[in-house]
Order: C-alpha cells, then sequence, then structure tokens
C-alpha cells in the first residue's frame, strides 16, 4: 500500500494521536462516518437516493462538518450529537451499516478519545488516504490476538503489474487484506475475497463503501482459508499471504494429500499451489512469497512444475532493507506467449517504500518484456534448469558494475599477470633457497 500524507507533520500527528486514543476504539469506524455525512450534505437535493442506498440520513446537526464545527467552538453539546449520529447508523435499513456501527460500544465513547477522533478527521480531507494511513497505524501500532502485521507497501505496484496485459474480469484474493487490492483495480466485475480477522473483515466493508464499488460486486467470507476447496476457477488472483505458521493443522490435514506428490510441507509452496489450482486457463496469478520458495529444496518440485509447465511468467525481488522482511513478487501466466522467463532485481530501497520511478521501470519492463542491464534479465529454461531450478533473481541478474574489453586486450593481461605470477614463484624459490643455507 502506498500511503501519501500531503505533508510531512500529518503522518506523525495521526500516530500520536492514536497513541493516545489506544486500542480500544476502532477509528475506521468515524471516517466511514465523515465520508457517508459529506455524501448526505452533497446529496442535499436527492436525499431520498441517500436514505434508499444507506439506509438512514442524519438530521442537520448529525452532520459531522456540524459537529466540527461546535467542537471548535468549545460546544459540548458536539458531544450529544455525535452519539446521535451514531444511533442513526446503529439503526440504519441497509444491514452492513447497521453491522458496522452496532460493535460500537456505548461506553467507550468519552470526551477525550472523541477530541483525538475529530482531530484526526480535520488533519486530512483526502478520506481514501485517511482510510489507509489510520488503517494502516492501527494495525502496526495494536497488537491483539497476534493481530499485527505489515501491511505490503506495494499493494499498488502488484494491481499496476497485473492490469498492464490483462483483462480482469473474476477476481480471487483468500488473504485480501483489508481489501486494498480490490480497491487499486482500475475495473472488475466480481470479486471472492477472504478475510480471518473479524476486525478487518468490516474494514473491508468499509472499504468499500468509502471507494464506492458496489457490495454486490464482492462475495465477502470472515473465515481463513489456505486450501480452498471450491472447484471455483478465476481468471486473475491477487494474494498477499497470510503470516503461516507450521504447525497450523491444516498443513497436517488430509487437505494436503492433493499436492503430495510436490513433496512439500512448506506453508508458502501450499498457499502457491492452491492458488494455481483456482486459476482458470487464460488467468493470471500475481503473489508474494519467501527466498525459500525460491531456492530451498522442500520446493525444488514445485518450481521444476513452474518451469516444465511454462507457468512462471516473472520473479521480482524485493529488498526492503531488513533481510526478514526481504519478499519476491511471482507472476504465474496460464496463459503465456513465450517459453522464457522475466527476472527483475530493482535496486535496494528504503524500507516500506517504492520509489515513482523504480515502481515505473519495474511496470514498463514488465509490460515491455525488456532486458535492462543490471535491472532485468530474461531467461531461458535450459539455463534454469542447469541452475536446478533455483528461482533466485540474484542468480540472473547481474548487478556488479564491469568494463568491456576486447578479448586480445583481456588476453594480453592475463599474460601479464601470469608472468608477475611467474617472477613470484622465482622470487619465493630463491628466499626457500638461502634460508635452506
Amino acid at each position: 500500500m502506498n500511503v501519501r500524507i500531503r505533508h510531512k507533520n500529518k503522518g506523525l500527528e495521526i500516530r500520536r494521536l492514536i497513541q493516545r486514543i489506544g486500542s480500544k476504539i476502532d477509528i475506521i469506524p468515524f471516517i466511514t462516518m465523515k465520508y457517508l455525512s459529506d455524501k448526505q450534505e452533497k446529496n442535499q437535493d436527492n436525499l431520498n437516493e441517500f436514505q434508499e442506498e444507506y439506509g438512514f440520513t442524519f438530521r442537520d446537526y448529525e452532520l459531522l462538518s456540524n459537529i466540527i464545527k461546535k467542537h471548535d467552538k468549545e460546544d459540548e453539546s458536539y458531544i450529544f450529537d455525535i452519539n446521535s449520529a451514531l444511533n442513526a447508523l446503529k439503526n440504519s435499513k441497509n444491514k452492513n451499516i447497521k453491522d458496522i456501527y452496532t460493535r460500537i460500544p456505548d461506553e467507550i465513547i468519552q470526551n477525550d478519545t472523541l477530541d483525538h477522533i475529530i482531530s484526526i478527521l480535520e488533519i486530512e480531507d483526502d478520506i481514501i488516504q485517511l482510510y489507509q494511513y489510520v488503517n494502516y497505524v492501527q494495525i502496526n501500532e495494536h497488537v491483539a490476538n497476534n493481530l499485527k502485521t505489515v501491511t505490503p507497501p506495494f499493494i499498488e505496484l502488484l494491481t499496476k503489474i497485473i492490469q498492464t496485459k490483462h483483462d480482469i474480469v473474476n477476481v480471487y484474493d483468500p488473504s485480501c487484506m483489508d481489501a486494498q487490492t480490490i480497491t487499486s483495480l482500475e475495473e472488475f466485475e466480481h470479486a471472492t475475497l477472504y478475510e480471518k480477522d473479524e476486525n478487518m473483515y468490516y474494514h473491508v466493508l468499509q472499504n468499500m463503501i468509502i471507494n464506492e464499488i458496489p457490495l454486490e460486486k464482492i462475495t465477502l467470507h470472515n473465515e481463513k482459508v489456505i486450501i480452498d476447496e471450491s472447484k471455483e476457477k478465476y481468471d486473475t488472483i491477487i494474494s498477499v499471504p497470510y503470516l503461516f505458521n507450521r504447525n497450523d493443522k491444516i498443513f497436517k490435514s488430509e487437505s494436503t494429500e492433493k499436492f503430495k506428490k510436490y513433496k512439500t510441507k512448506n506453508p508458502n509452496s501450499i498457499h502457491l499451489l492452491n492458488l494455481i489450482e483456482h486459476l482458470d486457463d487464460n488467468g493470471v496469478l500475481i503473489t508474494t512469497t519467501t527466498q525459500d520458495l525460491l531456492v530451498k529444496n522442500d520446493a525444488h518440485e514445485l518450481r521444476k512444475c513452474l518451469i516444465e509447465n511454462n507457468l512462471l511468467d516473472s520473479v521480482i525481488e524485493y529488498e526492503t532493507g531488513f533481510r526478514s522482511r526481504d519478499i519476491t513478487i511471482l507472476v504465474i501466466n496460464k496463459n503465456k506467449k513465450t517459453d522464457d522467463f522475466l527476472f527483475m532485481k530493482p535496486e535496494q530501497l528504503l524500507p516500506g517504500l517504492i520509489l515513482p520511478d523504480t515502481e515505473e521501470k519495474i511496470v514498463e519492463s514488465y509490460k515491455n518484456r525488456e532486458i535492462i542491464p543490471k535491472f532485468s534479465s530474461i531467461i531461458t529454461k535450459e539455463e534454469i534448469i542447469k541452475n536446478e531450478y533455483n528461482l533466485n533473481p540474484k542468480r540472473y541478474v547481474y548487478t556488479l558494475d564491469y568494463e568491456e574489453k576486447p578479448i586480445p586486450e583481456i588476453m594480453d593481461e592475463l599474460n601479464d599477470i601470469a608472468n608477475q605470477i611467474r617472477e613470484l614463484d622465482e622470487e619465493i624459490s630463491q628466499l626457500l633457497e638461502k634460508l635452506e643455507e
């Protein structure tokens, strides 16, 4: 996810306020409230349409713009108004909105908390940017039920790559990470999403609302899926995997028997095999993986399958600057037009940052399938087999500086070196003879 705060101090201020609020209250519903309030104000001439879509309307004093005015004037009645607005949302005839807001307990809404929330809502006018940043900070600030994770900073890169040479119709994302992938797509007809965490499940719904994606285009499941037993096929799969636990029961169950021939118990390998199984004959899949899958014996049969069946399209290394967080982007394409493989190794980046020029370079190299010195290479099937199906981009993209020289000049330099070695050998022999005397 690429978060862009327009002024450098906005991010720090939002983080500071979230730390003060603590983990007891989720700020995302208040961002959604701001979106709905703003939208109602813009549709004052057609409130029936708003009522029909969202199942409620705010009274004038419940509109967030009026609440903020009272708050800024230190009129304490704003507390009553914001609670009244929450009640309007809780009584919505729209089931999704009602479910989102009935989860907010009345007793945790206190004066100081509301002050901090309103300050956050005033920092950034762009609702989508505000949602992205607050959600990212909340996840990484508050460790609850082992939820802590690092939201990838490159979701937009994944969606740009997969849209480059591919028409998207039916999308599958079994680890949807609050649906940043879906909201980054330009167009699609339907998406099937899985979100294991209940709080994040409701964040997905709100992300759809503020991005104005019709919820009838989404099938959303609140459950964890690693091996999906359904027979559904999809033309587009985008998945940033969960942080898997090798001790998870699913990796020891009968569900993994179908992948027995690949001789692996690596969770990332099993996850990838599940994705490939749900890809249709013209489908494209983009996902992230670890170095283990690229090089270790445990994933050898899987890598062999990707190469021998010409499923692998591209391998893009992403170095974060922290070895434990380095990941690799894989593009799997069942409708490839070439029988070679594109490897990219962009220069090491700052943690969590993709520079616009680098992102553009990655997308262009993928689009044009071009070789860029010290950045990307096209590798044949024969060369990968010779390297025992090793898929590490470091092996195929040469990033060291070198100087091209004519062969005769190189031979002369080698002869000079050989002569120097002979002279040194003679000097050593003479020294040894003197020592023996």
